[in-house]
C-alpha cells in the first residue's frame, strides 16, 4: 500500500487539489507568472475532480461522473477570464455557465431531448450564474465547507463528499496566494459549486439533499450581509457560516 492509498477515499481528491494549487502558486512566484498564479485554484479544482473518479468522456450515465469533465471545462473558462481583454470576461463566463448547465443536464443534442432537459438546464444555469455573481473572497471557502458538511450529514451514496472536499481544498490552497488565486478562478469555483450541490438533488432528490444544496447558497447570499454586522476580523468567515447554519440544521432534521 502506497502513502496515497492510505489516505481516506473521500480525502484523496482534496489532497491532490491542495497540492496542485499550492504547487502552481509556488511555480508562479518563482517564475514570475501572474497568469499561473491567478489560475492556481482552478488548476487545483480540476486536478482534484479528476483524482476522485477519473475523466469519463462521451456522455456518462452517472451524474457524478460528469463532474471531472466539468472541472476541466471550468478551468478553460477561468483561463479566458484571466486574459487581459476585459470585454471577453463576462461573455466567456456566460458561455461557460450555459455549457456547464447543458453538460450536467445530460448533454442533450436532439431537439426533443433538449426540450425535455430544458427545465433542469435552465435551473442549473440560474444557480451557476448566481454563485458566479455572488461568490468571492472568504464566503466562497465557507460555501464549499458548508456544502461538504451538508453532503456528509445527508449521507447520499456516491462521491459527492469527495468532490466537495476537493473544491474546498482548491479554494483554501489558492487562498495561500493572499487571494490572488481566487480572482481568475471565481467562475470555475462558482460553476463547480453549483454542479456538485445539484448532483444529489437531481439523482436522489431527498429533502436532506435539497437542504444540503441550500447551505452554500445561503452562505453566499446572506453571509456577506450578516458578516457586515459583525466585527471586521471575524465577519467575513462567521457571517457566511451563520447564514448556512439553518440549512445544515435542516439536513439533520430531514435525513
Amino acid at each position: 500500500m502506497t502513502g496515497f492509498d492510505a489516505v481516506p477515499a473521500d480525502a484523496r481528491g482534496a489532497l491532490v487539489a491542495a497540492a496542485v494549487a499550492l504547487g502552481a502558486l509556488a511555480v508562479a512566484r518563482v517564475a514570475g507568472w501572474p497568469l499561473l498564479r491567478g489560475l492556481a485554484g482552478a488548476l487545483g479544482l480540476a486536478a482534484g475532480f479528476v483524482a476522485v473518479t477519473g475523466v469519463v468522456g462521451a456522455s456518462p450515465r452517472q451524474l457524478a461522473e460528469r463532474l471531472p469533465m466539468l472541472g476541466l471545462g471550468a478551468l478553460g473558462v477561468a483561463a479566458l477570464g484571466s486574459l487581459p481583454w476585459r470585454w471577453l470576461r463576462w461573455p466567456a463566463a456566460s458561455a461557460g455557465v450555459v455549457a456547464a448547465a447543458w453538460w450536467m443536464a445530460g448533454a442533450p443534442s436532439h431537439p426533443d431531448t433538449l426540450l425535455r432537459a430544458a427545465p433542469v438546464g435552465i435551473g442549473l444555469a440560474a444557480a451557476m450564474g448566481l454563485v458566479v455573481w455572488r461568490g468571492g473572497g472568504a464566503a466562497m471557502a465557507v460555501a464549499w465547507a458548508a456544502l461538504a458538511a451538508g453532503l456528509a450529514l445527508a449521507a447520499a451514496r456516491g462521491p459527492h463528499l469527495a468532490f466537495a472536499l476537493a473544491g474546498l481544498a482548491a479554494v483554501v490552497g489558492a487562498a495561500a496566494g493572499q487571494g490572488r488565486g481566487l480572482v481568475a478562478s471565481r467562475w470555475c469555483f462558482g460553476i463547480a459549486l453549483a454542479a456538485v450541490a445539484a448532483v444529489p438533488v437531481l439523482g436522489r432528490a431527498a429533502p436532506a439533499d435539497w437542504a444540503a444544496a441550500a447551505a452554500p447558497g445561503l452562505a453566499l447570499l446572506a453571509g456577506p450581509w450578516i458578516g457586515a454586522r459583525l466585527p471586521r476580523r471575524i465577519g467575513p468567515l462567521l457571517g457566511p457560516a451563520l447564514a448556512a447554519a439553518p440549512a445544515l440544521a435542516a439536513v439533520l432534521l430531514l435525513r
